[in-house]
């Protein structure tokens, strides 16, 4: 197989119907917003590239961090024109270095269905690593929040708490955990709100919550087919 038909396959192939009306009417979402707002053109860039990397990362997808490195360098400028601290340094620190971490982790357990198209192998949490998660977001959102109300930030104690999470559930999609999404819900419901008066951020994570919640189900099953369930260390 050349490299043409690799990538054909890894970008257009295992699509359910269903899957691609959900990527069209999410972009078009996107570019709706943006013709209601222009002055918004890096949101909507923004915006189109986080939906397709999450819905990527949902089919287990290596190709999401293609997407993933657009939407961390035009996000950044628009978390930067609304003053969000915690969110610029949540793509300085969290989203550029994982496009690159992860791809190495994923392109070293990646799995092929009966019709040769790629997935990841993915992982369940035990108990204990539920245990050392909640402790770890609980302890590290109070601090930060301090940090973020020290240094001036808007929306302090939203902006610090979905610094957290967003840096544990992408520590989580590294790894190849499953419970990533459980995470990615309750941060799209916060970011929901910390975006609510800008139009194309509130249309992608709203499509981001939805898609959260197809990503979870989607994970228990790439999960069964690894045929096996690690357990956090």
């Amino acid at each position: 197989m050349n490299y043409f038909e690799i990538i054909k396959k890894e970008f257009f192939g295992g699509w359910k119907p269903f899957e691609v009306i959900w990527i069209i009417v999410f972009v078009g979402a996107q570019i709706w917003a943006y013709t209601q707002n222009p002055d918004t053109l890096l949101g909507m860039v923004s915006g189109i590239a986080g939906l397709l990397c999450v819905i990527f990362v949902s089919k287990g997808k290596i190709s999401n961090y293609f997407f993933g490195l657009i939407f961390a360098y035009t996000y950044f400028y628009v978390a930067w024109g609304s003053n969000f601290i915690g969110e610029m340094n949540t793509v300085l620190y969290v989203y550029l270095p994982a496009q690159f971490i992860g791809y190495f982790i994923w392109k070293a357990n990646m799995q092929k269905d009966s019709q040769g198209n790629e997935s990841v192998k993915a992982k369940a949490l035990s108990l204990k690593g539920w245990i050392i998660l909640l402790l770890g977001i609980i302890v590290c959102s109070y601090f930060f929040i301090l940090a973020v109300r020290a240094a001036g930030g808007s929306s302090a104690a939203l902006d610090g708490t979905t610094t957290i999470i967003t840096f544990t559930a992408q520590l989580l999609m590294i790894l190849r955990y499953r419970e990533q999404w459980l995470l990615w819900i309750v941060l799209n419901i916060l970011s929901i709100a910390l975006w609510a008066e800008t139009p194309a951020m509130y249309i992608m994570f709203t499509g981001y919550l939805v898609n959260s919640i197809y990503g979870y189900y989607n994970w228990r099953q790439l999960t069964k087919s690894a045929n096996k369930t690690p357990e956090l260390a």
